[in-house]
């Protein structure tokens, strides 16, 4: 009787501990979206991983394409709901229950990856840098570090936390805003002597503003990146989004997509299939 009467005792602590948790803790975001037939996303324009058309706002780019592919093999009628967001604010966004996945193709890093989690990684970015047309003071990370280095970067974006930790004697210009390719115009305009971003969006603003920038680091990135999509910490929804993007792989959908937005071999390292 006594173990009868333990028994029934632990399963009414277990069934209050269960009322006890919030509604979320309790549904997946998966079940969440079998229920109700909407994926929240957020998106930072990133061309070419997002692109946004300056007339109809369509959305369009390899990540956008990634997620469309995604969602029309999982049916039942699932649709996805974008917002804009930023590179500060996507973790919050996340966090916030707001976005069930952040689809730009976002870097995966430690500080980050204390708050959220990610995808596996669908391709490697690196971080590089942009000077001013005939400057050539830069050519090894040593010459990132000496004092008084007026530099540019994106607020919240892996330059910026780049220089804050590896440069510290540098005077940086921080700019919160989600087009990554602002702080180089700094460059341009002679505001700032370097500017740091991904490497992806150098070589597009090197091929955009030709003669007047250099690509710093395009042949040695100071650092890589495991890039893919921003994801609350729920292991069902990643482990989903995970075999997703295998099958994409394996059916050589990522191969077409890296066909059809990839211009320069510097923009990004291609991860080796995994078959």
């Amino acid at each position: 009787m006594k173990t009868k009467a333990l028994v029934i005792g632990l399963l009414m602590s277990l069934v209050s501990l269960m009322a006890a948790l919030p509604a979320n803790a309790q549904t997946s975001i998966l079940q969440k979206i079998q229920k109700t037939k909407v994926i929240n996303a957020g998106y930072i324009p990133y061309p070419p991983f997002v692109i946004v058309d300056p007339n109809t706002r369509k959305l369009s780019g390899y990540f956008i394409e990634l997620m469309d592919e995604i969602v029309a093999n999982m049916g039942s009628n699932i649709k996805l709901r974008y917002e804009e967001t930023t590179w500060g604010t996507m973790v919050v966004g996340v966090q916030s229950g707001k976005f069930d996945i952040v689809v730009s193709g976002i870097f995966s890093t430690i500080p980050r990856a204390m708050q959220v989690t990610f995808s596996r990684p669908v391709l490697l970015v690196g971080l590089s840098a942009v000077s001013r047309a005939g400057d050539n003071r830069f050519k090894t990370v040593e010459d990132l570090a000496k004092p008084g280095l007026v530099i540019a970067v994106t607020a919240g974006e892996v330059g910026h936390s780049y220089a804050q930790k590896y440069l510290p004697k540098a005077k940086l210009i921080v700019m919160d805003t989600p087009d990554i390719t602002r702080p180089m115009l700094d460059v341009i305009a002679g505001r700032a002597d370097i500017g740091i971003a991904d490497s992806m969006s150098v070589f597009n603003f090197v091929e955009a503003h030709k003669g007047k920038v250099n690509n710093v680091f395009a042949e040695r990135p100071l650092f890589l990146y495991g890039t893919g999509l921003l994801l609350p910490r729920d292991l069902q929804w990643k482990d989903f989004i995970d075999q997703a993007i295998d099958f994409l792989e394996y059916s050589t959908v990522l191969a077409r997509l890296e066909k059809k937005y990839k211009k320069g071999a510097s923009e990004w390292i291609t991860l080796k299939p995994a078959y």
